[in-house]
């Protein structure tokens, strides 16, 4: 249930992006892709290649920034399989690229573009019949790429692609961090492509503009049943969720930040006991995309609250067991305009992990374990910010 929620948010943002546009419809720069190529599978210490290929849909929802929804497959051996057995295993992905060119200088028409790619989204692998039966797994994954296209003719484009994808430990029966990397060639048309139609109301005009820096702490809650027993243990499950974070407003609407959250938290309640899980202390490392409802429609001056709902994922480690891997965070962003240097904020956050980070590992769901938090903080605006705040057109001092 979480995880549908979770991809939901990122999908509602992605599509109500078109109406912060100013002109533009949903068609706009708009694109459909298909590629096909070689997989290769490295999990528990050894190797296997195969047919790896998908395709995606996506838009330009920035002049830097792209969205699009992945669907890939790879036909390789799983951890318990040797050639010829293989299986299938399916991603399904919110991935983001990014055009540097665009992003310091301001050029959009090159011919030959490379994109750096980050994504989230989950994994499933298939039924194994022979030689060892296995039940089907799935699992949530993070991706890392590259893009590079050529531009041909009209709205075609030829591209070759580099993705890894990280799979948590335990994902298809392999206790150690499990890779997915893909190399593929593929084609892309551009429905429309029109760099004016990518800037949104509100964009910052400047590279130097619109940055921030952000402190806060509040308590977090160890959760292993949120639609259950959510509060289990009461307080006695509560740790300490202190954030750092650094960012960027590309827009009125667009905002991206990179965090580090995270410090104490619990292992699973003793319900026979009634004593708390082990105390245990735990970092996350995170990239969140955020929507800014507060100007959904077009820029409003004087808008003092801004209401941010978010969606991201990162690297997350235990220090007491060194355990690593990855993770999932979804939540509300709530920021209120002090002066032109500063916001207070308010962030209601859920990370969600694998049972295992939580030293519980026969969760019944995959996708329950998790820690909720709520912090308090101080944005400190970095520079000259255009994007957030604006005095009234009817504004008087006297």
């Amino acid at each position: 249930m979480i995880k549908r929620l979770a991809l939901a948010l990122l999908l509602i943002c992605a599509t109500t992006a078109s109406h912060a546009q100013i002109g533009t419809t949903f068609a706009a720069n708009t694109f459909i892709s298909l590629n096909g190529g070689l997989g290769f599978y490295n999990h528990d210490g050894s190797s296997t290649s195969g047919f790896y290929g998908g395709f995606s849909i996506g838009k330009w929802i920035l002049n830097p920034l792209a969205f699009r929804i992945g669907m890939d497959m790879a036909t390789v051996p799983s951890t318990i399989q040797q050639e010829p057995y293989r299986s299938d295993f399916v991603f399904a992905s919110a991935e983001f690229l990014w055009d540097p060119m665009a992003t310091f200088c301001r050029v959009h028409d090159h011919r030959l573009r490379i994109y750096p790619m980050i994504g989230l989204g989950i994994v499933m692998r298939d039924t194994i019949t022979a030689p060892i039966p296995g039940s089907p797994d799935h699992e949530v994954q993070f991706m890392l790429g590259t893009h590079t296209a050529l531009r041909i003719s009209g709205g075609w484009d030829l591209f070759m692609e580099y993705k890894c994808r990280l799979l948590p430990q335990g994902f298809d029966f392999s206790p150690r961090n499990n890779f997915m990397h893909s190399a593929v060639a593929g084609i892309t048309f551009r429905f429309t492509d029109s760099p004016f139609w990518r800037t949104p109301s509100g964009a910052s005009q400047s590279t130097h503009e619109d940055w921030f820096f952000g402190v806060g702490i509040g308590p977090n809650f160890s959760s292993f049943e949120p639609f259950k027993t959510p509060f289990q243990g009461g307080c006695s499950m509560l740790g300490v969720a202190p954030e750092i974070m650094f960012g960027r407003n590309f827009s009125s609407f667009w905002t991206i930040r990179f965090e580090a959250t995270g410090l104490t938290a619990h292992e699973k309640f003793d319900t026979l006991t009634q004593s708390p899980g082990q105390s245990y202390t735990f970092t996350m490392l995170h990239a969140d995309f955020m929507a800014n409802l507060s100007h959904i429609m077009n820029f409003q001056r004087g808008q003092r609250w801004s209401f941010l709902p978010y969606l991201g994922a990162g690297a997350i480690w235990r220090y007491d067991a060194v355990k690593f891997d990855m993770a999932a965070d979804f939540g509300l962003f709530v920021r209120r305009y002090i002066n032109t240097d500063g916001d207070l904020f308010i962030d209601l956050k859920y990370i969600m992990m694998a049972p295992r980070m939580g030293g519980f590992n026969n969760a019944t769901d995959q996708y329950s374990v998790g820690i909720p938090s709520l912090t308090f903080g101080y944005i400190h605006n970095l520079g000259h910010s255009t994007t957030r705040y604006r005095l009234p057109s009817n504004y008087s001092p006297l």
